[in-house]
């Protein structure tokens, strides 16, 4: 009881009441700049003029929710190769990038799930979209490390001098390994505040892919309750056909948004495997 007493008296000095109130103050009066975008997703009109959808932005993160092979992990790609750019827009027109090519970005892509097998498939994924290998485009299998390591390489990377400032896009492939229990309301808060700290202080767009509920299209668990409510952006992947169909296309739907949402499209796998927008009743008997 004393070592209680003792820790909360601590955490309550920690606690500065004025510096936080002034920190937390927001002007009205003053003028605000839009987030900058690094990837959109089509556009909207307003007031007679066009805008691109600010569908991803620095300083934010989103995510992919989807059931097991709904091929998450192919449109994860694709936005990582479209946010690098090259040949990618031959594959999907309507996404832009907005990576500013004269300055050095360095791309995380991690994946948390795949043997290295597939997980190196995966990562060659991005270089064929984009038409060549992005220098700064780094590709990390982390299967079987442990979540506390898994969350400390991510802060090495971020305080590494050399990526320091410069990580612009870095996406977690299977964000649930982060954390020992996904239905843990206090392991998973811990894991979306860390998300929340890390875009904010590195002013870097995270994207972050995570089951669905098998009886529901929300994200499985508190972990993906936590991740939905703090997402600028939340896109819903779903099989359009049963499971049996081979290379049936993909529903692309932006469920959550703060921005302006873009209009649903479809994706599936070309006769490379690599993902491609199509058509709804476009040919799905592409073998692979």
């Amino acid at each position: 009881m004393i070592e209680r007493i003792k820790a909360a008296v601590v955490l309550e000095q920690e606690f500065d009441y004025r510096t936080t109130l002034n920190e937390s103050i927001v002007d009205l009066d003053e003028v605000m700049s839009k987030p900058p975008i690094a990837l959109s997703i089509g556009s909207h009109d307003y007031q007679g003029n066009s805008y691109r959808n600010p569908t991803f932005t620095y300083g934010e993160f989103s995510a992919i929710v989807a059931a097991s092979k709904s091929k998450k992990t192919f449109f994860k790609s694709a936005l990582i190769a479209s946010y690098i750019g090259g040949s990618t827009s031959t594959y999907f027109a309507d996404i832009q990038t907005h990576r500013d090519e004269n300055e050095e970005i360095y791309v995380i892509d991690i994946d948390t799930e795949q043997g290295s097998y597939y997980a190196q498939r995966a990562f060659k994924r991005v270089a064929t979209m984009v038409g060549s290998n992005y220098v700064n485009y780094m590709a990390l299998g982390v299967e079987g490390l442990e979540p506390k390591n898994i969350i400390a390489l991510i802060d090495g990377l971020f305080s590494d001098e050399r990526y320091k400032g410069k990580i612009k896009w870095l996406s977690i492939d299977g964000i649930a390994d982060l954390l020992v229990n996904s239905n843990d309301i206090n392991e998973s808060k811990e894991v979306a505040n860390k998300l929340a700290k890390w875009r904010k202080e590195n002013k870097c767009h995270i994207n972050c892919v995570i089951h669905k509920n098998s009886t529901s299209d929300k994200a499985t668990g508190h972990l993906g309750s936590f991740i939905e409510k703090k997402s600028e952006t939340v896109i819903l992947l779903q099989d359009t056909a049963d499971y049996d169909t081979l290379n049936s296309p993909i529903a692309v739907s932006q469920v959550y948004s703060r921005g302006a949402p873009f209009s649903q499209f479809h994706f599936k796998l070309n006769e490379d495997t690599l993902p491609i927008e199509c058509d709804f009743n476009s040919d799905a008997s592409v073998k692979f």
